[in-house]
C-alpha cells in the first residue's frame, strides 16, 4: 500500500504524521519504506537520528527525487508491504507521481487556518491549498480509486467546533474526500521528540499518542 503525505505549505507536521504513520507500520513487523521527496528532507534526518539513537523499530528510508520517482516505486512495489511518502509541498514531477501512485492522500492541514476570524481575511488563506486539491483532482483522472483524508493539526488549544465545522465544509468541497474527526497534536513538544527521532505515538502523552494510533488505523484498516 502506498500512502502520500502532502499539504501546500510544507511544515514539520506533515513529516511527523509521515514517519510516525511508518514507524507504527513498521512494528507490526511489514516491510515499509519511508520516501523522502521533500528538498527539506525532515524524514530522512528523523530517520537517521532515530537510528543512530538505537530507537526501535528501526525505520527505513532513503530519499527520491522527482525525475526518479515514477520508476522506482514500481521497482521497490516488489519489495516493500507499504510505502509511506513524505511528499513535497510545491508542484514539482515528483509530489505528481506521488499522488498518481498511491492508494491514499493524506492532506495535513492547520487548525489555524480555519480560525473563524481569519477566515473573512483577504491575509488568510486557508484556501492555498486549492492548488493540491487540483492536482489531487488530476491524480484521480489516471488513479479513480485513490482515497483522500484530510488530517487537522494543532499547536496547544484543541480546535473550536466553529473550526471544525469550517475544516470540514471545506473538505466537502473536495471530491471524494473524507475528514478525519480528530485533530492531531503537534506543540512545541512534540516537535523537539521529534527531532531526537521519536514517533509521535512514543511520546508521553497518551492522548496525543491516542490520537496517532485512531489516524493509523484508519489510514491502514488495522
Amino acid at each position: 500500500m502506498i500512502v502520500t503525505i502532502a499539504n501546500q505549505t510544507g511544515g514539520t507536521e506533515k513529516s511527523m504524521l509521515a514517519d510516525s504513520l511508518a514507524a507504527l507500520r513498521t512494528q507490526t513487523g511489514r516491510r515499509v519504506l519511508l520516501l523522502d521527496n521533500d528538498p527539506k528532507q525532515s524524514s530522512l534526518g528523523w530517520c537517521a537520528e532515530r537510528n543512530a539513537s538505537g530507537i526501535r523499530p528501526a525505520v527505513m528510508a532513503r530519499a527520491i527525487s522527482g525525475k526518479g520517482m515514477q520508476p522506482e516505486l514500481e521497482n521497490l512495489g516488489c519489495r516493500f508491504q507499504d510505502i509511506v511518502i513524505d511528499t513535497e509541498a510545491r508542484d514539482s514531477l515528483g509530489s505528481r507521481s506521488a499522488l498518481i501512485a498511491a492508494r491514499l492522500v493524506i492532506i495535513v492541514l492547520d487548525s489555524d487556518q480555519f480560525n473563524v476570524g481569519k477566515l473573512d481575511s483577504e491575509s488568510s488563506n486557508c484556501f492555498s491549498e486549492d492548488k493540491l486539491t487540483a492536482r489531487i483532482a488530476t491524480a484521480r483522472e489516471l488513479n479513480p480509486s485513490l482515497r483522500i483524508l484530510v488530517v487537522i493539526t494543532y499547536r496547544s488549544t484543541y480546535p473550536t467546533f466553529a473550526c471544525l465545522d469550517a475544516a470540514r465544509q471545506f473538505v466537502a468541497g473536495i471530491p471524494c474526500a473524507e475528514f478525519f474527526a480528530r485533530p492531531i497534536h503537534a506543540d512545541a513538544v512534540l516537535h523537539q521528540s521529534y527531532l531526537e527521532g521519536l514517533a509521535i505515538s512514543e511520546c508521553a502523552d497518551q492522548q496525543t499518542a491516542q490520537e496517532i494510533q485512531d489516524l493509523y488505523s484508519k489510514v491502514f484498516g488495522d
